[in-house]
């Protein structure tokens, strides 16, 4: 993976800002899961599950509101500049959130969380549709691999240090980190030569895009291409919305505590095991089943299979540290899923429709995992226990994933129609 790097610089300082920026927001995560239970307190008895589902619900809709704006927007204007707007007004927003001390002010936590999470569909769009501008075709796989890595890597980095500064200077400190990350990412962004976008057949209409028009024309050109398996694999995997409910509500069973820094420290903890697997697993899935399109079918299948017996081994333990390594190990399925589908589909479309692509994935992406979540939260306020919860959601994952393998497969015998000169 280090080659990667040293082969591409454009591609390596996009690299760094990932790295910046996704570090920040990973404490601005667990600042927020720790702050909730604090200010929920006791008080939330029998709603504790609607305000987690609430929180991965306003960390994932807008991607489904605004991703067919950012996917067009991606298409048509400097993904550049829309990445370092992106990071600026995100930083603006994160800047708010040091008023908020008060149960009441819950509501405006809320309200700002969903502006923060508005602005990074632009982002992710724009990032997405630029890395394979920035380095050769067959070092595609490995560089998403590295992206995921880094995300685990962050993650876990990032929820093990939040709970310790939570601990230690307090939420505060957390969020004007976030807002340093967030200016930092800026700036590197500001020095990268990117090329502008391919020039588009039509002009940007609202109204196609409102109507869902390029996103269905995207969808076509995938079925064209022959690859829309890759797109709906992260569909199929929108049970992990329910699995990430499910961590915040066990690190607050795990610590008994309605305290910033008692509450903060088991959360981090699960996030942290959740970041060590998805770090591992694209590593082991490349070098086990290797980087060919057969190979990245193969290995997202097995994805499915690793997650659902992972959290079902969660289910079944009680020992913290047990619990921890199973999450882990899940997590080296989900993370595996994810590298394999992106690659799958990114090797496949054209420059043009990256974009829109990639909103096109966020959409069913998110409407399938705050889904997931909104109906694990109920079930728990309704007294389900999450042994119960975690038991079913890792059924359907096997479930879900035996689906997508057979839609991969039937995908693989029809003729690929191949662009035009």
């Amino acid at each position: 993976m280090y080659q990667v790097l040293k082969r591409n610089p454009a591609f390596r300082r996009l690299w760094f800002a990932q790295v910046v920026t996704q570090a920040g927001d990973w404490l601005n995560r667990m600042a927020v899961l720790a702050l909730i239970a604090h200010l929920a307190g006791p008080s939330a008895v029998g709603a504790t599950g609607a305000l987690f589902a609430g929180e991965l619900a306003l960390r994932l809709l807008p991607s489904a509101l605004l991703g067919p704006l950012a996917g067009s927007i991606a298409d048509r204007v400097s993904r550049k500049g829309t990445m370092i707007a992106s990071d600026l007004l995100r930083a603006l927003v994160v800047l708010g959130l040091l008023t908020i001390d008060e149960p009441g002010e819950l509501p405006l936590l809320y309200g700002l969380l969903f502006l923060q999470m508005a602005l990074g569909p632009f982002y992710e769009a724009a990032h997405s549709a630029t890395v394979p501008n920035l380095v050769r075709r067959e070092d595609l796989h490995t560089a998403y691999g590295l992206t995921a890595v880094t995300w685990s890597t962050m993650l876990t980095l990032g929820a093990v240090l939040g709970g310790i500064l939570l601990a230690v200077t307090g939420v505060r400190t957390v969020f004007l980190i976030d807002v340093g990350t967030y200016l930092v990412s800026a700036a590197m962004l500001l020095t990268l030569r990117l090329p502008a976008p391919p020039p588009q057949p039509d002009k940007f209409s609202l109204k196609r895009v409102l109507l869902l028009s390029e996103l269905r024309e995207a969808w076509q050109h995938l079925r064209e291409r022959r690859v829309t398996s890759g797109v709906s694999a992260k569909w199929h995997w929108g049970v992990a919305g329910g699995y990430l409910v499910c961590l915040s509500l066990l690190g607050c069973e795990m610590s008994s505590e309605t305290t910033l820094a008692g509450a903060g420290l088991s959360i981090s903890l699960l996030y942290a095991a959740r970041g060590l697997g998805t770090g591992v697993g694209p590593i082991l899935a490349r070098r086990w089943m290797g980087s060919t399109d057969r190979g990245l079918r193969s290995s997202t299948a097995a994805g499915f299979l690793v997650a659902g017996i992972g959290y079902c081994l969660v289910a079944l333990s009680v020992n913290p540290t047990w619990i921890i390594c199973f999450v882990a190990l899940a997590h080296t399925g989900g993370s595996t899923i994810w590298v394999g589908s992106t690659t799958l589909w990114q090797r496949g479309v054209d420059d043009r429709w990256r974009g829109r692509v990639q909103s096109t994935e966020s959409l069913g992406l998110t409407l399938s995992f705050s889904l997931m979540g909104g109906l694990v939260g109920f079930a728990y306020d309704q007294g389900i226990s999450l042994s119960a919860i975690l038991g079913v959601l890792s059924f359907l994952t096997v479930l879900s994933g035996a689906a997508w393998l057979l839609r991969a497969q039937r995908e693989m015998g029809k003729p690929k129609i191949e662009p035009a000169a």
